[in-house]
């Protein structure tokens, strides 16, 4: 038996760190990551909440003016238009036009003044303290304008996730992060892979060329992808009661341009990469700040300026956008069609980028 020795153990230290060293993408890939982790959790996400639509209706004004003036005092507030009608700012919370509605009125039993908070439980982590914000600062001007005996009643009613589960709030926008990851990392696996198999070389005797290549690619793919939705989208039902609407058919369609966009921009790192690794590395680089920046884990509107362009670039985003407004707003076509037409628009540049990155690596 023979016994470990330093000097083997030095010599293979050493082969392996030259070998590390000559492998710029990876090093840099290394080095680039924990930038990125350190820049998105020190500075893009932030719990605070900022610029939370409210939406004001009022049939006793008395409480219009002071409660719009300590709106629009407060930061992380922003008013969505003038104060409406009885009902439109429940409307606009089912709609998703406002996170919070205020409706200013009377008891219908009682007459005695009565004020209503609607709250969007689909983000129920960014509304809860806006919620109790606004409680405090109507029972503050309640007190001011009505004696004791008149004072008003203060309800809160929960929409869209009225259990307020985190559960309910994350699940529909499980179903992107599922596919995205799925789509991206298959991607970035294909071409890498064929040349370490040796097979590189035998598809650039054919005929092909590189658009039918890449869409020969990766059609099965994208058929996974869309077998993917369908699954997610029965399991969160089901397993946590989450409902589906008729406007559900429109989230398997869209999902089409989502896997799309991720995988042919795995294919961009693949092409471009000279083994797996890298490729993976590649993916791993993206997908974190989608995951991120994308509203899933963390509220978008608590991000600066700069993390939120960031998001709106990334189709995850806009797909997540989709999912609750369908599954929990009941919304249909035209939203969704508003919400994907970025992820189009995203998949069309980066399947000129990876043609791009294909061809050069044929030549």
């Amino acid at each position: 038996m023979r016994w470990p020795s330093l000097r083997r153990i030095g010599a293979v230290v050493g082969v392996e760190t030259a070998q590390l060293i000559n492998d710029r993408p990876s090093l840099s890939l290394l080095l680039l990551l924990p930038i990125v982790q350190i820049l998105l959790y020190g500075y893009a996400i932030d719990l605070t909440p900022r610029h939370i639509a409210i939406a004001i209706s009022a049939s006793d004004q008395r409480l219009v003016g002071p409660l719009t003036r300590a709106i629009d005092e407060n930061p992380a507030l922003t008013r969505v238009g003038p104060a409406g009608p009885s009902g439109a700012a429940e409307k606009a919370v089912r709609e998703g036009r406002a996170l919070v509605g205020i409706e200013l009125g009377h008891s219908e039993e009682t007459g005695a003044p009565a004020a209503r908070i609607f709250a969007d439980a689909a983000d129920p982590a960014t509304v809860r303290p806006v919620v109790a914000l606004l409680q405090s600062a109507l029972w503050q001007r309640a007190a001011e304008l009505y004696a004791t005996e008149d004072a008003p009643t203060l309800e809160t009613v929960w929409l869209n996730n009225p259990a307020r589960t985190t559960q309910g709030s994350m699940a529909p926008g499980l179903i992107g992060v599922v596919v995205m990851i799925s789509m991206l990392f298959l991607g970035a696996m294909t071409l890498a892979r064929e040349r370490e198999r040796g097979s590189w070389e035998a598809l650039l005797a054919t005929p092909v060329t590189p658009a039918d290549a890449l869409i020969g690619k990766l059609t099965p793919y994208l058929v996974i992808g869309l077998v993917e939705t369908v699954i997610m989208l029965g399991l969160v039902s089901l397993l946590f009661g989450t409902p589906l609407p008729p406007g559900t058919i429109w989230l398997v369609i869209a999902a089409l341009p989502l896997a799309i966009a991720y995988l042919i921009l795995g294919f961009a790192f693949s092409a471009l990469a000279s083994t797996q690794m890298q490729a993976v590395q590649g993916a791993v680089a993206f997908y974190l700040p989608s995951l991120l920046l994308s509203g899933f884990m963390f509220p978008f509107s608590g991000m600066p300026k700069w993390a939120q362009w960031v998001g709106e670039a990334m189709p995850l985003t806009h797909y997540i956008r989709a999912t609750r407004d369908v599954l929990m707003r009941g919304q249909g076509l035209e939203t969704v069609a508003a919400h994907m037409a970025p992820v189009v628009l995203f998949a069309v540049l980066a399947f000129a980028g990876a043609l791009l990155a294909y061809r050069q690596r044929l030549d």
